[in-house]
């Protein structure tokens, strides 16, 4: 295995230093981050980004469009969670709320493929194949970079859709201290009572974000404290009116099982107001994060960050049970996180440096209440890396990375219980190839191969080449994703709690391989004063897709069984401008149309309803008084009708049909924020 990986990397280097020969020297300057002025409304695109390379670059010489949401952009949205912000600032996105939590749909894909990162690296805790969102306080993120398309090159498995990596702050004054208190009313006001007298069930919670932020910069030495708190009240989604929906072939398929048992054509179905509604909990959060820095010298120093985050989730009384009256009042999930993150890094100048770093992720999930304590899992990252980058040469910079990722996890809903703890380890070799010329031409080609205990070696390719002439950025990228099965998705094994007598089962199935895609793109970028516009082209070819499959057994059983399906394929165009209509105005928009055609099974079950449409807009306003400056901000997002895998089949082969039966979500938020100049 090692001889086979050590050809591999005289392979990657040789071809890295070799293409000296075919570039003009031109050294890759890194300006000074400039920061966005509001009133003057300049586009800057010097700022810098790490994401899409590995490596510091301006967004401008990013080879894949980089989204870059700064921390001024998350101050104005006013936002209080990370659901809150992406959604403001992205098209394609959406967040949805249901009784186990907040679950994402990005560009027609579901929390499985969006990598999120914390300072570059995973977070342990999936649950439902979604991250806990409230671990990411918003008021200690200093920027949130998102790179849309497969980097699996650089971050492995899952990166197949997207790679979103919240950057924290770092402390820039030598003393710093801030703070701040968000409040707002109750979502819905409950009074329930048992036996006449009102329960304590954690139902109205006031909705109340705030956290300080203290550090210093001593010069060698740098400390940062950050405390945050974070309360949300419990609601019900309820119907506000009959829904009426008119089908030109309706299927009447059997809840349980999905499977179809009557046809109907040119009917019209009323679906009755739901009067249970959907609950969605209510919960009380505490992160603590201590970090702290040392330089040894001018090109050594070393970090470690500590993080400890508690959450209680309360639940309504029948949501525990589902439809049932829980015997215990004071029921809930408790979420305990631990975070470790350490590293030593060597940099003799801003382009050649190396850095060995570790990071470990405990995050525990309990039933709790006041008599007892149920684990229901335990999830663990353990992942060390070690990181080199060089410049072959004044005009090339070559980045290798080996880094080794153990994952466990005990859960609950495997076959065993809790106690049988899986685990999977996977080692990884990549190298990146940054190449630029004098004549507007830049290229990078990367390759990852990597070794899972469970499967057969990989081999993830990447290249991107970018033209700049006069005003306009020309980018064309290909790069290939993959995500291994989750343990889960493995060893999952567990009777659904739905009440009524059934007797289903969800199964995870041992023998599922790794699932991958082919992802292309082509980006065209127009800059100039104060105008910035792009228009990016994309099409995902994804195979061996997991899926579900409904089988239904001969004892009664009914299987809701793991597996590979054909393919699926996605294809889009996302639309980004930036402009300042006049002094201190400025309007932000984003565009986002996604068509997808899958090869799933009649009796598949795991579904993501695509919008095929939708948009967001941002108006900001920025006025001098005096020596501060007083920004008016306005947002607004539209979110298309999502269309059933019923009208995907009917609209294949008519591009725009899809527009005709659109019903418009919109969401406007307005803000007024005093800033002093400094």
């Amino acid at each position: 295995m090692w001889s086979s990986m050590k050809k591999i990397t005289q392979l990657i280097f040789f071809l890295a230093l070799s293409s000296n020969v075919f570039a003009d020297q031109k050294e890759i300057i890194l300006p000074e981050k400039v920061f966005y002025n509001g009133f003057n409304g300049y586009i800057q695109l010097d700022e810098i980004a790490v994401t899409a390379t590995r490596t510091p670059l301006p967004l401008k010489e990013t080879p894949v469009l980089t989204r870059l949401i700064t921390s001024k952009d998350i101050e104005l949205s006013g936002a209080t969670s990370l659901p809150q912000l992406l959604e403001r600032e992205l098209a394609g996105v959406e967040f949805h709320q249901a009784g186990y939590g907040t679950s994402l749909s990005f560009q027609g894909l579901d929390a499985r493929y969006i990598l999120f990162l914390i300072d570059g690296e995973r977070m342990a805790g999936e649950t439902y194949g979604n991250i806990d969102f409230s671990r990411i306080a918003v008021s200690d993120v200093e920027r949130i970079e998102i790179v849309r398309g497969s980097s699996s090159v650089l971050y492995g498995s899952n990166a197949m859709g997207a790679v979103i990596n919240i950057i924290t702050k770092t402390p820039v004054e030598k003393i710093d201290i801030e703070g701040s208190v968000k409040y707002a009313g109750f979502y819905e006001r409950n009074r329930e009572t048992v036996g006449g007298i009102k329960s304590f069930t954690k139902q109205d919670i006031p909705n109340i974000d705030a956290d300080i932020f203290m550090g210093f910069n001593f010069g060698r030495l740098k400390s940062q404290t950050t405390v945050s708190y974070s309360g949300r009240n419990a609601y019900r989604l309820l119907s506000s009116k009959e829904e009426v929906r008119h089908y030109d072939q309706y299927n009447r398929t059997n809840v349980l099982t999905g499977q179809i048992v009557s046809t109907a054509y040119d009917t019209t179905v009323i679906a009755p107001l739901d009067t249970l509604g959907v609950s969605v909990s209510g919960s009380r959060s505490v992160s603590l994060t201590q970090k702290i820095s040392y330089e040894f010298s001018e090109i050594v120093n070393a970090f470690a960050a500590v993080t400890y985050y508690t959450k209680n989730r309360y639940d309504f009384p029948e949501s525990i049970n589902t439809g049932t009256a829980h015997d215990e009042n004071y029921t809930f999930e408790r979420y305990n996180t631990y975070t470790l993150r350490t590293g030593l890094k060597i940099h003799p100048d801003l382009y050649n440096y190396i850095s060995l770093t570790y990071t470990g992720d405990l995050s525990r999930r309990n039933m709790d209440s006041l008599r007892f304590s149920v684990p229901k899992q335990k999830h663990m990252y353990n992942s060390p890396r070690l990181l080199w980058t060089v410049n072959a040469g004044s005009y090339n910079r070559v980045t290798t990375g080996l880094e080794f990722l153990n994952e466990t996890l005990n859960f609950d809903l495997s076959r065993y219980g809790y106690n049988d703890k899986r685990s999977v380890n996977t080692v990884s070799l990549y190298s990146q190839d940054e190449l630029s010329t004098n004549i507007g031409l830049s290229f990078v080609a990367g390759l990852r191969v990597e070794k899972a205990n469970r499967y057969k070696w990989n081999f993830t390719p990447k290249a991107s080449v970018k033209y700049s002439i006069s005003d306009f950025v020309f980018r064309g990228n290909y790069s290939r994703g993959y995500r291994n099965p989750t343990i889960k998705e493995l060893y999952m094994d567990y009777k659904l709690p739905i009440g009524g007598g059934s007797n289903m089962y969800v199964v995870g199935n041992p023998d599922l391989n790794p699932e991958y895609n082919q992802y292309f793109s082509i980006t065209a970028e127009y800059t100039r004063g104060y105008t910035n516009l792009s228009v990016t082209g994309f099409k995902s070819y994804f195979r061996k897709k997991i899926d579900v499959r409904v089988i239904e057994r001969e004892n009664g059983r009914t299987d809701l069984f793991y597996e590979n399906i054909d393919k699926s394929n996605f294809s889009g165009i996302e639309v980004i401008g930036k402009t300042r209509i006049t002094k201190g105005l400025l309007i932000t928009a984003n565009y986002n149309y996604i068509h997808q055609n899958e090869d799933a099974p009649e009796a598949s079950t795991q579904y993501i309803f695509v919008s095929p449409h939708s948009a967001v807009m941002m108006v900001n306003y920025g006025l001098p008084v005096g020596r501060n400056m007083l920004y008016f901000d306005v947002s607004g997002k539209f979110t298309g009708k999502k269309l059933t895998k019923m009208y995907r089949h009917s609209f294949n082969s008519r591009f725009f049909q899809g527009i005709l039966i659109l019903r418009n979500i919109i969401f406007i938020h307005f803000g007024i924020f005093l800033w002093r100049s400094v």
